[in-house]
């Protein structure tokens, strides 16, 4: 069978994408979106109120930060940052957070789970974000070479999916490895010290890694899947907290289309969020370049076409009806669509 795989992503072209972005070359810069706050005035809600938000990373935080949108908030954000999807998407099952950030995988796995929460906002991506990355002194440099390899990956993830996808389309299974199922900061520690010989990740990581010199991309998710994300809000706060939520996912939306044309400044202030340096935080924003879009057709299909391939390999083992779990009366403004449009 014929190997599949994606074009390497390098230090040098990851690093070349990350000083045009610096010297504002790589896309011309936006003006901050003008942003329609429909929601207050028309229900004649008053200021006030908490909203509690689950973030990976400080992603939305720093993004809200760095295009001004949390100025002039008339409620309490109050934002609670997790390593990875399945811990935010856990918090929000709990009723701990009223919403939160994660991908169409981890949606998929915690909505079959029962999670009570519906999907209100939807961003897509360059799922060249997502790779199985190997050490950059690894013997493996097919995917066939992975046969009898271990491989980690969080289970339910985007990473976990792409480790079966790659897999599959080069003539291998997950029988023909050993799948160790970590949290991304044991799997940076598993993955440094050579106890696992690859590792299925995204964004973040994939750029520390790339940058640092220390791993390389041997897969990377074009042509393997999807790479959206949604914002999901308990059935609970949509009932009780709707001019929130609504305000708050239109505020989230403005700011990543202010962020595709000003990715050194966003880069700056999520780098000291999250510790890193400009040159990983900018590399990594260009690595995925999300942008809002609506939940339509396209974005339930998507979401089904993942929660599908799940139920083949029997990680999601309860029968899955993608349209149930998206709420779309949180429609974003459509001028701000077609700047998202053109911006993408």
């Amino acid at each position: 069978m014929t190997e599949h795989r994606s074009p390497t992503l390098s230090r040098r072209r990851l690093l070349s994408g990350a000083g045009k972005a610096a010297a504002g070359l790589l896309a011309p810069a936006l003006a901050a979106p003008l942003l329609s706050r429909p929601a207050f005035a028309a229900t004649g809600a008053t200021a006030g109120g908490i909203l509690k938000v689950g973030d990976q990373r400080s992603t939305i935080r720093s993004l809200l930060e760095a295009s001004g949108q949390l100025k002039d908030i008339p409620y309490t954000l109050e934002f609670a940052d997790f390593p990875a999807a399945a811990p935010v998407l856990e918090a929000l099952n709990a009723g701990a957070i009223d919403a939160g950030f994660a991908g169409d995988a981890a949606h998929a796995f915690a909505l079959s789970n029962g999670l009570p929460a519906r999907i209100i906002s939807a961003a897509r991506s360059d799922p060249g974000c997502i790779g199985l990355l190997v050490r950059k002194d690894s013997p493996i440099r097919t995917v066939a070479d992975l046969k009898g390899r271990t491989i980690t990956a969080v289970r339910g993830s985007i990473g976990h999916y792409l480790v079966v996808a790659a897999l599959k389309a080069n003539g291998l299974s997950v029988t023909d490895v050993t799948l160790a199922f970590l949290q991304p900061t044991e799997a940076k520690s598993a993955f440094s010290s050579g106890t696992v010989d690859a590792w299925a990740i995204w964004t973040l990581y994939v750029a520390q890694e790339v940058v640092a010199g220390t791993g390389r991309v041997l897969v990377d998710g074009r042509g393997l899947l999807n790479n959206n994300a949604f914002i999901s809000a308990t059935d609970v706060a949509i009932a009780q907290k709707r001019p929130l939520l609504q305000d708050y996912v239109a505020r989230v939306a403005a700011a990543r289309i202010w962020a595709l044309g000003n990715a050194a400044e966003y880069a700056r202030i999520w780098g000291d969020l999250v510790k890193v340096t400009p040159e990983i935080a900018v590399a990594a924003f260009n690595l995925e370049r999300f942008r809002p879009v609506a939940v339509d057709d396209g974005i339930v299909a998507d979401l089904q076409t993942t929660a599908d391939f799940y139920t083949g390999i029997g990680v999601i083992q309860k029968p899955f009806t993608a349209a149930a779990h998206a709420d779309r009366s949180f429609a974003l403004d459509a001028g701000l669509l077609a700047q998202s449009a053109r911006a993408g």
